[in-house]
């Protein structure tokens, strides 16, 4: 990790992300607690990167959140260009479509790392 990106700063990162995720699963943040067996609290400091998680607890969120664990913890760059992909779609769009959309994206960004 280079030091332009603090160890705290992946936290939050990873938070945002969780959050995201979980959003778009339509869980709150005391179902998702519940999912993976801690409390409420807990899951609103992790999203918040106040939190640090434990590698079985991050598998155990990314498992719940049916999103792959590179998802929730890929560098910056990767995820950036990603989120400007999925903010380039029209929003019209259903949303199983534009996950397939984005599933895809996602796959050719990895064939090329």
């Amino acid at each position: 990790m280079s030091s332009t990106f603090p160890p705290l700063e992946v936290y939050k990162l990873i938070g945002q992300r969780v959050r995201v995720a979980r959003e778009k699963c339509g869980l709150s943040q005391e179902r998702l607690a519940e999912r993976v067996d801690l409390t409420r609290t807990s899951i609103t400091n992790i999203e918040k990167g106040r939190q640090k998680l434990l590698v079985h607890t991050l598998f155990l969120i990314s498992e719940v959140l049916a999103v792959p664990i590179s998802e929730l913890i890929a560098p910056p760059d990767k995820i950036d260009s990603l989120a400007s992909a999925e903010k380039a779609l029209p929003q019209n769009i259903p949303k199983d479509q534009r996950d397939w959309v984005l599933s895809g994206l996602l796959a050719v960004s990895r064939s090329h790392s």
